[in-house]
């Protein structure tokens, strides 16, 4: 028996017994990705008041976890298929080849009648037939915010069957198991195995090395969105600095038509380095979602001096609150976001409001990843002692712990399994600060497998371990106002 002919014999035994769903209401959908790894499944064209009852069908991206009455199906007696919430059945427009699929009046006419045999589903009549997905890469078609990768679409017709082309010649029922919501903020895919291992190999160390190391590894994994669903204003500036500038992304796919949150994330590298540059993936992310992405850059010392890390982050906020909505942003719901010393300035920026200047925008939420919030002072880095100068008798009232005067906005921690120590006892200080004092309910999360610069670089990446608990950070904190 040739390989092919094995594997549709297991792919048979899989879609066409009782056992795997025959019986079973659900998505009638693609058994191999092709390019979407959703799979595509029957579609209706349109949704709610924009359903198209008789257009023909498509193969659309799986809407797992959504509303699925455009997409659901399910084989009633002699081989007809119904399209279940509406009350009509698979049909062809004709029993041959190019016909177009359509759901009509339930009839017993022999364009009605379905065999999935092998894998192919064709007319009961026309055995030679088999409806078949377009040989064409998946266009981008509406998708609604927070799920990710975009939706897209191809056309589905009958055609010949033709070993060769069995990718795209094969279904199957969906498995209740894999209708699992498919909302970034929820989707549960793990870190590939190969870059938990590189990480690992780490250890709890972390220098300018590592970080480049992590980088390379990060520079070769896919992304869930494409270039072409962002569009990208750079340099815009929100003061007189050339480092007090922000870029600001947003979707040319998802456009809501109401404002929509603003994140706007700060990079990190040690009070002396780092740009925005090492961010981009971040706002690109935010922007593919349907959100308004902001990544913003902040002065360094040793020529910017403590606390005006914290006062540009400030300054960017307060900005973007008189100007995201020229983007489509709410200025009521900016969420600033920041990575180690980007952490830093931010939770500065949000725990400490008497250093700001005047005038300063409080944001709608925090989101601070392994942030430096305290430091040894028997053995301060280069960067510490540029940033917080050589006095040290002033360093102590420069670090959060013990110093949090600020406590009512929404905040989410997390520190990576590969932090090094000395970021997890200050974050566990500020928790527990603002729990005492303020009685605040922090949100705290560990990213499992990450480093300290891996938890932002995998956003974006099928890998969403972290940017799933940010998205999920961000529609709580929305939803409670």
């Amino acid at each position: 028996m040739t390989k092919t002919r094995l594997s549709s014999l297991v792919l048979l035994l899989v879609v066409s017994s009782p056992a795997a769903g025959w019986a079973d209401v659900g998505l009638l959908r693609t058994a191999q990705a092709l390019d979407e790894t959703r799979g595509y499944c029957l579609d209706i064209a349109g949704f709610g008041a924009t359903l198209r009852l008789d257009d023909p069908l498509q193969a659309h991206t799986c809407k797992y976890g959504s509303p699925l009455e455009d997409q659901q199906f399910e084989p009633i007696a002699n081989g007809a298929i119904k399209a279940s919430r509406y009350d009509r059945c698979l049909a062809a427009t004709a029993l041959d080849a190019g016909a177009s699929l359509v759901v009509r009046a339930c009839t017993s006419a022999p364009a009605q009648r379905w065999a999935l045999n092998w894998g192919r589903l064709s007319p009961e009549s026309r055995r030679d037939l088999c409806i078949s997905v377009a040989n064409t890469k998946g266009e981008i078609a509406g998708t609604p915010a927070l799920i990710s990768p975009v939706y897209r679409r191809r056309d589905v017709t009958l055609e010949r069957c033709d070993d060769t082309q069995q990718a795209r010649q094969s279904f199957r029922w969906s498995a209740t198991d894999e209708r699992g919501l498919s909302s970034a903020d929820v989707v549960r895919n793990s870190m590939p195995a190969d870059v938990a291992r590189q990480l690992a190999a780490f250890g709890t160390e972390f220098d300018g090395e590592i970080a480049g190391q992590t980088a390379k590894i990060y520079a070769s994994q896919p992304r869930i969105y494409e270039p072409g669903e962002i569009k990208v204003v750079k340099n815009l500036a929100y003061g007189p600095h050339e480092r007090q500038q922000v870029d600001i992304h947003t979707a040319t796919v998802r456009r809501s038509e109401r404002p929509v949150p603003v994140v706007v994330v700060f990079h990190g590298g040690g009070l002396i380095g780092g740009n925005r540059a090492a961010t981009t993936n971040v706002a690109d992310y935010f922007a593919s979602l349907g959100y308004v992405g902001v990544n913003g850059s902040y002065r360094l010392a040793p020529e910017s001096k403590w606390p005006e890390g914290a006062r540009d982050v400030g300054a960017a906020v307060t900005w973007l609150k008189s100007h995201a909505a020229e983007y489509g942003g709410d200025p009521e719901q900016i969420f600033v976001m920041g990575l180690s010393t980007g952490a830093y300035h931010a939770a500065t920026y949000v725990f400490r409001p008497e250093l700001l200047l005047p005038g300063t925008a409080r944001p709608a939420g925090a989101i601070l990843l392994s942030g430096p919030y305290s430091f040894d002072f028997a053995s301060p880095s280069k960067g510490e002692l540029a940033y917080f100068g050589e006095d040290a008798k002033k360093w102590p009232e420069m670090v959060i712990p013990g110093h949090v005067t600020r406590g009512d906005i929404p905040v989410l921690f997390t520190t990576a399994e590969w932090d090094n120590a000395r970021y997890l006892w200050p974050q566990a200080a500020v928790y527990r600060e603002l729990i005492e004092k303020y009685k605040a309910r922090p949100v705290y999360k560990q990213s499992p497998g990450h480093n300290h610069s891996s938890q932002l670089l995998s956003v974006g990446t099928p890998d969403t371990s972290v940017s799933r608990e940010l998205v999920d950070f961000i529609e709580r904190t929305v939803r409670r106002r």
